[in-house]
């Protein structure tokens, strides 16, 4: 769980490097992108969460993509780092981090991007890899290596997005992917003990309907 949470810090650096998806083609309609405004509008807020949770402001409001992990099947990368072909976004937001702190801290990070391209996509793609990604073996730029087992967890009304849990009973990562024209929300959760299901849910659906408000 703990390098799941980290893959959250390293997001967006050898993005500048690789733009196939980044400029609209003939057949990829442009969009205008989120502005730095909106999408820090549309960011949660502590007010937006349960009492017991507490929030902060991000070291590095603007995030850079990395990816630093190579993975077995090879293709599952999108399922675990989607976003690493996309090219630098025009604009890109780290919200609030927040956490519950009791004897199982619990954080909560979220992530807005937006380009001049069509995300939706990259959620389709996800879903059309997650089905080959029962299991998967990732090795980090130091030679350490993890496995996990991530499954699509089902979120009732959740338009254009898709949500995939990784973990136990017990113990669980959510990483969540919504599509708003050119933006993408990214909203991810790491907890030896993460409350339910429906905790993360919740959250999900706060952090879109900001997302469309704002939009």
């Amino acid at each position: 769980m703990r390098r799941f949470a980290v893959l959250s810090v390293l997001l967006l650096t050898a993005c500048t490097q690789q733009t196939d998806n980044a400029t609209p083609t003939p057949s990829q309609p442009t969009v205008v992108p989120l502005a730095v405004a909106q999408a820090s509008k549309a960011a949660l807020t502590v007010a937006d969460l349960p009492k017991g949770w507490q929030g902060g402001v991000a070291t590095d409001p603007t995030p850079t993509l990395a990816s630093t992990v190579t993975y077995e099947p090879a293709d599952c990368w999108m399922v675990r780092d989607p976003m690493r072909d996309l090219g630098a976004p025009a604009t890109a937001i780290r919200g609030q981090y927040f956490i519950r702190v009791d004897d199982n801290p619990i954080s909560v990070t979220e992530f807005i991007y937006s380009w001049p391209a069509p995300r939706l996509p990259v959620v389709q793609r996800i879903a059309a890899t997650l089905p080959r990604c029962a299991t998967i073996k990732g090795t980090w730029y130091d030679g350490e290596t993890f496995e996990a087992s991530p499954r699509r967890l089902t979120v009732p009304g959740l338009k254009d997005g898709i949500v995939i849990r990784t973990g136990t009973a017990k113990s669980a990562a959510y990483a969540a992917y919504v599509a708003r024209g050119g933006t993408l929300l990214r909203l991810l959760a790491d907890s030896d003990t993460f409350p339910t299901d429906a905790t993360f849910i919740q959250f999900l659906n706060t952090a879109v309907a900001r997302l469309d408000a704002a939009g």
